[in-house]
């Protein structure tokens, strides 16, 4: 937990990492909700304690809404499971599903998990997915398939979607941004559907 953490606004979105805090930053604003505050919990793993520290900050009795993203890497089911845990734990409303609320005296609580009914991936792949029809998307394809045949050791499986990313993003003019720069710089496309269960989640708050 950081020491300057404050509650600021009573909408909390809370985040894994400070990349997406800048993704649904820039999409909160491009949908036009001011009232919106996204805080990092750093880690799956430390989803649980900041929970339980988040919610005796001083403020917190200010928040009437709140919604946690988490990725569902290998493990959709456990990505879910962990979340409603941790809500518990925090004696907070623990939605059965993605995208249900449940309220609890003054907090409505929801939850999602990216990307939205696959069983696999991560934020990176609604990124890439919003950006489909781009031409550069090709390029990827047959760079990864060039990195395939070599004897290169490529990412794992796992990190694909990441490196796959950072591969798009240095096709653009700044070739150095990172994912939560590049929602900033405006290269996602919010408008496209990949996006649309992300937008649900902050208009749910």
């Amino acid at each position: 937990m950081d020491d300057d953490l404050h509650i600021e606004r009573p909408k909390q979105a809370l985040v894994e990492g400070n990349d997406d805090v800048r993704l649904f930053e820039a999409l909160a604003k491009h949908l036009g909700i001011p009232d919106i505050q996204v805080n990092q919990y750093r880690s799956k793993y430390n989803l649980r304690t900041f929970l339980r520290t988040f919610t005796v900050l001083p403020g917190f009795a200010s928040v009437r809404s709140l919604a946690v993203v988490a990725d569902a890497n290998s493990n959709r089911n456990g990505a879910e499971q962990r979340i409603r845990s941790a809500l518990s734990a925090a004696n907070l409303p623990s939605p059965h599903r993605p995208l249900e609320v449940l309220s609890q005296e003054n907090v409505r609580v929801c939850y999602l998990v990216v990307p939205h009914e696959a069983e696999s991936g991560m934020i990176e792949d609604v990124c890439l997915e919003s950006v489909r029809t781009d031409p550069a998307v090709g390029c990827l394809d047959r760079y990864f398939e060039c990195i395939e045949q070599t004897n290169v050791r490529g990412p794992r499986e796992v990190w694909l979607a990441k490196a796959r990313l950072h591969a798009f993003l240095a096709s653009r003019e700044r070739p150095d941004l990172r994912l939560g720069e590049a929602a900033d710089a405006g290269i996602w496309d919010f408008g496209a559907d990949a996006f649309q269960p992300l937008k649900d989640l902050l208009r749910l708050l």
